[in-house]
């Protein structure tokens, strides 16, 4: 298919629309756990929302479309400010700060697991908007869980590494850092990204039938 399919373009606005939603929800739960765990920083800035609007990043949405238009759905919303010094415990409290994006998703997308499961008949099979829609919410939640597991910077996953980590090891591990976003385009571009995605699609098969996940895929 060429780069302008309109089969593909008309698809740009469901996979938006799943995004910015699914997004917010990730990043009002780092808000949410960083203000219950002492740090306010997110709150006073107004972020402790789902309001997708104030979530947005300009260029993680133009991306975005861009990369939904040819093919390859991704982009990123504007990251919650956090300060850990605000934390009791700011090695604990930061990875269950980052934990909390990701753990969200899995959340949304068991509970699309639960309508495709009780609704599968009316939402699979033949291409429909609302089964579509429904779809992208389940695949892209799952995707945004498992992508913001991988530990490499600037993800939740690094993070989280870092607070799991013995401390003598923490400063070796935050000088991977720096590197982080390369290796994200590499992974990307190079399409090696879908190695860190198959465990969950394999889980995702398991919870919804893996006839029906096909025909979600073929849907969206």
């Amino acid at each position: 298919m060429s780069f302008w399919d309109p089969e593909r373009l008309q698809m740009v606005p469901l996979w938006v629309i799943a995004f910015l939603i699914s997004a917010a929800f990730h990043e009002f739960a780092h808000a949410w756990s960083a203000y219950q765990l002492g740090d306010d920083t997110a709150a006073r800035q107004g972020r402790m929302t789902v309001n997708p609007i104030v979530h947005i990043d300009p260029f993680g949405l133009v991306f975005l479309i861009f990369m939904c238009a040819s093919g390859v759905g991704f982009g990123w919303a504007k990251p919650v400010p956090v300060n850990p010094y605000n934390f009791s415990n700011p090695r604990r409290d930061g990875m269950l700060v980052s934990l909390a994006g990701p753990v969200t998703n899995i959340i949304i997308a068991i509970v699309f697991v639960i309508v495709f499961r009780l609704f599968a008949d009316q939402l699979v099979g033949e291409p429909n908007p609302i089964g579509r829609l429904l779809g992208i919410f389940l695949v892209l939640n799952v995707v945004l869980a498992a992508f913001n597991l991988i530990p490499i910077f600037p993800l939740d996953g690094s993070h989280i590494v870092a607070g799991l980590l013995p401390e003598n090891l923490v400063p070796a591990w935050e000088k991977t850092y720096s590197f982080g976003f390369i290796i994200l385009l590499i992974l990307l571009f190079t399409r090696t990204l879908g190695m860190f995605l198959k465990p969950a699609f394999a889980l995702l098969a398991f919870a919804v039938g893996p006839e029906n996940l096909n025909l979600i895929l073929y849907m969206i």
